[in-house]
C-alpha cells in the first residue's frame, strides 16, 4: 500500500505551470486520505517559485498568493534544494519560509526519495 509520495519539480514557474500545478497534486493527494505523507521538492529553476520578491504581475503570469495558502492549508510539505538557491542567486531572506518549507541538500533529498513509496517527476 502507498502510504507516501513525492512530487519532483525541476522547471521554472515562468512560463510554465509546473511547479504550480505539482503542488495542486500534492494537496489532492492529501485530501484524497488514503495518502499519509506527499511531499514536493524544488531543484532547479523550480526554487524561485518560493522567493517572496517575485513580482507575478511583470511576468504575466496569475498571482501565486493562493497557492501559497494551498500550501498552508493542505499541510504540504515543501523541500528547496540548497544548491538550486545558490545557483539562482537566491538568499534564504528572500524566499516564502512557512512552516512546512524546509531547505536541505543533495543527501536529504536522495534519502527522501529512497524512502518514499512513490515518486513523480512533473
Amino acid at each position: 500500500m502507498v502510504t507516501s509520495v513525492v512530487i519532483i519539480c525541476e522547471d521554472s514557474p515562468f512560463g510554465k505551470n509546473s511547479v504550480v500545478e505539482s503542488i495542486r497534486m500534492a494537496a489532492g493527494i492529501l485530501a484524497v486520505g488514503d495518502i499519509d505523507q506527499c511531499k514536493v521538492i524544488l531543484l532547479k529553476d523550480a526554487v524561485y517559485f518560493m522567493n517572496k520578491n517575485l513580482n507575478s504581475g511583470a511576468l504575466n503570469v496569475d498571482n501565486f498568493t493562493n497557492i501559497i495558502r494551498l500550501i498552508e492549508l493542505s499541510d504540504i510539505e515543501i523541500y528547496i534544494h540548497d544548491d538550486a538557491l545558490k545557483a539562482a542567486g537566491i538568499e534564504i531572506t528572500d524566499l516564502i519560509l512557512e512552516e512546512n518549507t524546509k531547505i536541505i541538500g543533495t543527501q536529504e533529498i536522495s534519502q527522501l526519495i529512497f524512502e518514499a513509496d512513490m515518486s513523480f517527476k512533473y
